[in-house]
């Protein structure tokens, strides 16, 4: 099983991509510089054409970081 490298989330929004979320689950729209960041991350995703604008975006499965961030201060866990 391979390490991913780190989450893809702040490189992407770093890079002003459009993004949306489901849960956990990343969604971006499929842009070359969005597949060659999530690509290089090492995190699987899979291409999907919305049924909202009829455009391709990427769905990167537990990569959302403010889900998992709402989780931790839900919690009461300190994240270092």
């Amino acid at each position: 099983m391979a390490i991913k490298a780190t989450n893809p989330y702040r490189m992407l929004k770093a890079a002003g991509c459009k993004m949306d979320s489901h849960e956990s689950d990343l969604y971006v729209l499929a842009t070359p510089e969005s597949r060659r960041i999530v690509h290089e991350s090492g995190w699987t995703f899979e291409a999907f054409v919305s049924q909202i604008d009829g455009k391709v975006w990427l769905d990167v499965p537990f990569a959302w970081e403010p889900f998992w961030e709402g989780r931790v201060q839900r919690k009461g866990l300190a994240r270092e």
